[in-house]
C-alpha cells in the first residue's frame, strides 16, 4: 500500500513539474538598436588620423557580407577593416589605415549588413556619419533608377557621383571610384546624403564585379545627360541599359568544316577581313551590321590546306583600325550537314515548320520535298529567312487534332559546299482546342516609330518578335503559363534597337515592359489592352504604364 501510494505521489509531482515547464516565448524579430559610438555620430572637427571607429549595440551582433553591404561615400583610399566578422560582438569596430580628408563629410551606410547574432534580425541601411571640418554637409539627392526593360532589379545597383572639377573627363568613370555612392533598394529607390555643394555627373551602375567601379562589357549602366549642379536637394530618374564597349578585335577560331569565327566588342557597323597568307578563291564572308561575331567560310575541297593544322593570319579593319589575327585550321573536321528542327514538338496554325542547318544553303529545291497530312499532299511554300542564310521555313496549312509527315529527299537542301542532305523525313500530330488559349494585345497611344512587339515566357525567353506599326496583335494556339510583353522602339528607323553611349552622350532607345504577368489558360481567350504614354512624352517604366482590368 505504501508502495502504491508512493508511485501516486511521484506521479503527480512530474506532471507538476511538466506543467510549469517554459515554452521559451515569442521569436525575437527586433534589429539591434544603436546606442552610442566613439566618435559620436554626427561628430565635427574628428582628427585626420583617426585610427579607429566604434559603434555600439544593445546585444550582439555580426557583420554579414559587409564586403558587398557597406558603402563609404567618399570612398576611403586605402579601405578599411571591419569587425565582427564571424565572432560577435557589441560594437562595430572600423580600424582606418590611412589618414582622412580634410573638411569632409563622411557616409558610412552598412546596408543590410548589421544583423543581431541569435535570430540574424539585420539593422537595414544603418547610417555612421562624421566629419572631419566644422560642419556636416546635408544635401541630398534622391530618386530612382531602373533598368531598361528588365522585370527585376539586381540587388548589386549602385546610384553614383563623380566630383566634377579642373581635373574630371569622361574616362573618369572607368578609372576612378565614384566619389558619393548610393545602393538602391529594392524598388529601384535611392537616397544619396550628407553631400557638398557642387557640380556632378550622376551614374548608375550594376556592381557584378563589386569593387564600386563600373566595368564596361561586363556591367549595366546609365547616366544623366545633364551635370548636377549641387546647391539644394534635388530628385533625379536614371536608367540602366548595356553601354557600347570601344571596338575591339578579339579572337578567331574554327567553328567547323570550313568555317572560321572572327569574335568583336562594340558593335562594329562594318568589318573588312582580308587573308594575309593564304589565296582563299572560294571565300564567302557573312556579317551583320552591329553584332559581335563575323563568319567566314571557305571551300577546303577547293581552297585545299595540306598540312594538318595550318595557322592563317588575317588583316582585320574597322575604320581606322588595323588588326592582325591568326588562328589554327585543322583538317580533322569533316563535312557533315546537320538539320534541326526550331518548333519540334509544338507546331500549331501559328507556327510553322522552320528548319535551320549548320552551313549556308545556297539552294532549296521544293521536288525534293513533301508535305502530307494523312495520306493527302499538301501544297507548301518555301520561305528562306531573310536574317539567317542558315535557315528557311516551309509555311503550309496547319490544322488542330491532325497528323502530318514532311518529307526531304536528298537534293532538297544544298549547302555552300555544293553537298546535299540525307533523307529526312518529319512526323507530328497537332493538339486539340482544348489544350491552349489565345491572347489578344491592343496598344493605346502606339509608338510613332516602328517597333519591336516581344512576346516572352516565364523564363523571360523571347516567343515571338514582330517588327511592326500596328496596334493590334493576335497570339493564338498559346501553350498555358504565364506571359508578359516587350517593346523596343526603332526610333531611328534603321531596324536595329540601338543602346546607348555614355561617351558619346547618346541614350539608348526607348523600351518599355508590360508590368503585369499574364496567365493564359487552356480554352480561354484572353483580350488585353496597353496604354502608352503619349508618343511625343518621355516614355519610362512601370510607373507610365497603365494594366487592363482583366490582368490584374
Amino acid at each position: 500500500m505504501r508502495f502504491l501510494v508512493f508511485i501516486f505521489i511521484s506521479i503527480l509531482v512530474l506532471s507538476c513539474a511538466r506543467q510549469g515547464s517554459p515554452t521559451g516565448g515569442p521569436k525575437d524579430e527586433t534589429p539591434p538598436k544603436f546606442i552610442g559610438s566613439s566618435p559620436d555620430t554626427l561628430s565635427l572637427n574628428v582628427p585626420t588620423n583617426l585610427k579607429e571607429i566604434r559603434i555600439n549595440f544593445d546585444e550582439y551582433i555580426v557583420l554579414k557580407d559587409h564586403t558587398q553591404q557597406i558603402v563609404v561615400s567618399p570612398p576611403l583610399e586605402s579601405g578599411a577593416v571591419y569587425m565582427p566578422v564571424g565572432t560577435a560582438r557589441k560594437y562595430v569596430s572600423i580600424k582606418l589605415e590611412k589618414p582622412l580628408e580634410e573638411n569632409t563629410t563622411y557616409n558610412i551606410n552598412f546596408g543590410t549588413s548589421i544583423q543581431d547574432n541569435n535570430e540574424g534580425n539585420k539593422l537595414p541601411y544603418f547610417q555612421y556619419v562624421f566629419s572631419t571640418g566644422d560642419y556636416v554637409d546635408s544635401l541630398e539627392l534622391t530618386g530612382k533608377a531602373s533598368v531598361l526593360s528588365e522585370k527585376k532589379l539586381s540587388d548589386k545597383l549602385l546610384v553614383a557621383l563623380f566630383k566634377v572639377d579642373s581635373t574630371y573627363n569622361d574616362s573618369a568613370i572607368l578609372k576612378q571610384k565614384p566619389f558619393y555612392v548610393s545602393r538602391l533598394d529594392a524598388e529601384g529607390n535611392f537616397k544619396l546624403n550628407y553631400l557638398r555643394p557642387g557640380k556632378y555627373q550622376m551614374v548608375a551602375f550594376d556592381d557584378v564585379v563589386q569593387n564600386m567601379q563600373f566595368d564596361i562589357g561586363e556591367e549595366k549602366f546609365g547616366f544623366m545627360d545633364e551635370l548636377i549642379d549641387l546647391n539644394e536637394n534635388q530628385t533625379a530618374e536614371i536608367q540602366l541599359f548595356d553601354q557600347i564597349p570601344p571596338y575591339k578585335a578579339g579572337k578567331a577560331e574554327q567553328r567547323g568544316y570550313g568555317h572560321m569565327v572572327f569574335k568583336f566588342a562594340g558593335q562594329p557597323e562594318n568589318i573588312e577581313i582580308t587573308p594575309v597568307d593564304f589565296d582563299f578563291t572560294t571565300s564567302k564572308i557573312s556579317y551583320k551590321p552591329k553584332s559581335d561575331s563575323l563568319n567566314f567560310w571557305f571551300k577546303p575541297s577547293v581552297d585545299s590546306i595540306y598540312e594538318k593544322s595550318k595557322r592563317l593570319k588575317f588583316l582585320v579593319k574597322h575604320k581606322d583600325k588595323s588588326d592582325t589575327i591568326s588562328a589554327v585550321y585543322s583538317n580533322s573536321q569533316k563535312h557533315s550537314l546537320s538539320i534541326k528542327e526550331l518548333n519540334k514538338g509544338n507546331y500549331t496554325p501559328s507556327k510553322k515548320v522552320k528548319i535551320t542547318v549548320n552551313y549556308p544553303i545556297t539552294k532549296l529545291d521544293s521536288s525534293y520535298i513533301s508535305v502530307r497530312k494523312d495520306t493527302v499532299d499538301l501544297p507548301f511554300k518555301i520561305i528562306p529567312d531573310t536574317k539567317n542564310e542558315n535557315a528557311f521555313m516551309l509555311d503550309f496549312k496547319i490544322e488542330l487534332a491532325s497528323a502530318y509527315e514532311v518529307n526531304l529527299l536528298p537534293n532538297a537542301i544544298t549547302d555552300f559546299f555544293e553537298e546535299t542532305n540525307d533523307s529526312i523525313k518529319i512526323s507530328f500530330k497537332t493538339k486539340t482546342r482544348n489544350d491552349f488559349g489565345n491572347l489578344r494585345l491592343s496598344l493605346q497611344n502606339k509608338p510613332d516609330k516602328p517597333f519591336w512587339i516581344q512576346l516572352l515566357n516565364n523564363k523571360d525567353e523571347v516567343l515571338e518578335e514582330i517588327y511592326t506599326t500596328k496596334d493590334v496583335f493576335d497570339f493564338n494556339h498559346l501553350n498555358p503559363g504565364e506571359y508578359y510583353f516587350k517593346i523596343l522602339i526603332d526610333e531611328n528607323e534603321n531596324e536595329h534597337w540601338d543602346t546607348g553611349d555614355f561617351f558619346a552622350k547618346k541614350q539608348p532607345e526607348k523600351a518599355m515592359i508590360y508590368p503585369a504577368v499574364l496567365n493564359v489558360r487552356a480554352m480561354w481567350d484572353l483580350d488585353e489592352v496597353w496604354v502608352l504614354p503619349e508618343p511625343n512624352s518621355l516614355i519610362k517604366e512601370e510607373s507610365s504604364t497603365e494594366v487592363s482590368e482583366d490582368s490584374k
